[in-house]
């Protein structure tokens, strides 16, 4: 009688791979829940991982939207780096001509500009000087031989040797191939079927040239000059741009002219037949009325994310609403609120974003009138910026303030000036903070609460005086989201990675556990089923034995 073993290899967590069901015992299975009860806490470790895993990336997609909301509220602010206040641009308008556009176009430098209205007369263009030869034969060689001299006004001018087997078009390309050193370039018309009229031009407006003989008679065959050496056919004489711009006369080489005033500069494209167009710089409206836009798209996006994380269902909040109940979610979506509804005082009238045609519909969302905005940026910009930016005010004519970052909150501020003996500034202090002095420059120092704020007293005597600040909408807003973004959600999310990480460290430490314990119930079982067979081999040969000792 033989006994036949069936067996099969397992392979644990750990990578080991085992013999099983060398006995009627399940080792594998054994080993199996024996390991997973040992896994059980890991697996628990797992769930709450996932679940911070996914609050961390509700804050970070947190901060993303109120770091796209400053950026875009920035824009608005008293920021220098980023203002749109002091873009300008140009506005064309005419009542003696149906489109100014067709006859002057303009270009500004908002960084040397300034605002201003011009009227301006274009009475003729700046033209080239243009002469044409006679017709010639297209494709053919001209048996032409000689040297041929072309210099326009400004440039020293080239010898160009012409042989008898060049085309016309061989001329043209000779004479282009240099036009870099004559000022003079060529052009060939289709005159007539098999004809072409070569054309020569000065590369400049209000530029003349000349063009000689200096060996052969190329240019004279060609029927460009005549015997004297004079043009034969003079298409168009160069001349001058004039215009006049308040009544002032201006005489230019080019149509292009670059800062006529200083930050401006025109392109002539006609004249205006002593017809006026009024030329206006401005600030760019455009410009502020896109960024005003953008502020509204960039609340909206916050703030339908914001929403989102108050759904609810019937078992709760929903799987996307991994902030439900955050204070600090809570916490910036009030204080936002709150900034919205802001009411800003500008010369004694208090205006709120309504005012400008926003206002807070459904959800709390943002809307725009468009056309009461517009209005407002046409009748009153000055008003709109001052909402948006904060301005300093002080109560001596002798106190400046030159420069206010978007940090400092509406108030009084005392400032104490103390004068040295030659008369310049000892010191000065703002609300008891010491200031930099430079100068007649007091400067707020690196890591107060009046960094880069600048004053300008000129006095002459110790003085105690007050500076007010009103803090604009735009203003509050950035400072009060950057505490959030840079300071408070940052703190939150460092917090709970350091508990993920915790807990990965304990998950990892519990699964190397596990693994250790996996590999000594292998060996364990390994061990015992090798005994129950060798028992059972054992027990086998006695049964066998004593089967034999009946017979």
């Amino acid at each position: 009688m033989s006994t036949i073993v069936s067996t099969s290899t397992a392979t644990g967590s750990s990578g080991t791979i085992y013999m099983t069901g060398l006995s009627d015992i399940d080792t594998s299975a054994l080993i199996e829940a024996a390991v997973e009860a040992k896994m059980a806490p890991a697996y628990r470790l797992d769930t709450q991982i996932d679940e911070l895993d996914a609050e961390v990336a509700g804050w970070e997609e947190m901060v993303s939207l109120l770091e796209d909301l400053t950026a875009a509220t920035a824009a608005l602010s008293s920021d220098e780096d980023e203002s749109v206040y002091d873009s300008y641009t140009s506005y064309l308008s005419s009542s003696g001509v149906d489109d100014p556009t067709d006859y002057l176009g303009s270009t500004v430098d908002s960084d040397t500009v300034s605002a201003g209205i011009y009227e301006i007369i274009v009475e003729q263009l700046a033209t080239t000087q243009k002469v044409a030869s006679s017709e010639m034969a297209a494709d053919t060689e001209l048996s032409l031989s000689g040297t041929i001299t072309l210099a326009a006004d400004g440039y020293d001018g080239v010898d160009i040797e012409i042989d008898e087997d060049m085309t016309l078009d061989d001329i043209a390309d000779a004479i282009n191939a240099v036009a870099d050193d004559t000022g003079v370039t060529a052009t060939l018309v289709k005159t007539s079927d098999g004809k072409q009229t070569l054309i020569l031009a000065s590369s400049d407006t209000g530029t003349t040239f000349t063009a000689t003989d200096s060996s052969g008679s190329a240019l004279e065959d060609l029927g460009v000059i005549d015997s004297s050496g004079d043009f034969a056919d003079l298409l168009q004489s160069a001349q001058n741009a004039v215009l006049t711009i308040d009544g002032v006369s201006v005489n230019s080489s080019s149509n292009d002219i670059e800062d006529i005033v200083p930050g401006l500069s025109i392109s002539l494209y006609g004249a205006t037949d002593g017809e006026s167009i009024t030329l206006e710089v401005g600030q760019d409206l455009s410009k502020v009325l896109d960024s005003v836009d953008a502020f509204v798209e960039a609340y909206n996006a916050y703030r339908t994310f914001a929403l989102e994380q108050q759904e609810t269902d019937d078992s709760g909040a929903t799987d996307d609403a991994v902030l439900f109940g955050e204070s600090l979610l809570h916490n910036a979506t009030s204080s936002l609120y709150s900034l919205i509804n802001t009411s800003v005082e500008v010369d004694g009238e208090s205006y709120t974003l309504a005012s400008f045609g926003i206002t807070v519909g459904a959800g709390n969302m943002l809307e725009i009138d468009e056309d009461v905005l517009e209005e407002a940026l046409v009748q009153n910009p000055e008003v709109l910026q001052a909402f948006f930016q904060s301005s300093g005010s002080t109560d001596s004519v002798d106190l400046g303030v030159t420069s206010l970052p978007t940090s400092v909150a509406s108030g009084d501020y005392e400032l104490v000036v103390t004068m040295a003996d030659d008369g310049s500034i000892a010191s000065a202090t703002l609300d008891g903070v010491a200031m930099e002095i430079s100068g007649h420059a007091i400067i707020g120092p690196d890591g107060s609460d009046f960094e880069d704020m600048r004053l300008v007293y000129t006095g002459d005597e110790d003085a105690t005086l007050t500076v007010t600040v009103s803090q604009g909408m735009a203003d509050s807003l950035v400072s009060t989201m950057e505490t959030y973004t840079d300071d408070l959600l940052a703190d939150k999310i460092e917090s709970l990675e350091g508990v993920i990480d915790d807990k990965q460290d304990r998950r990892d430490a519990i699964a190397d556990s596990a693994a250790d314990y996996e590999d000594y119930l292998i060996d364990y079982y390994a061990d015992l089923e090798a005994k129950i067979v060798e028992a059972e081999t054992l027990l086998a040969q006695l049964d066998a034995l004593m089967g034999n000792s009946s017979d």
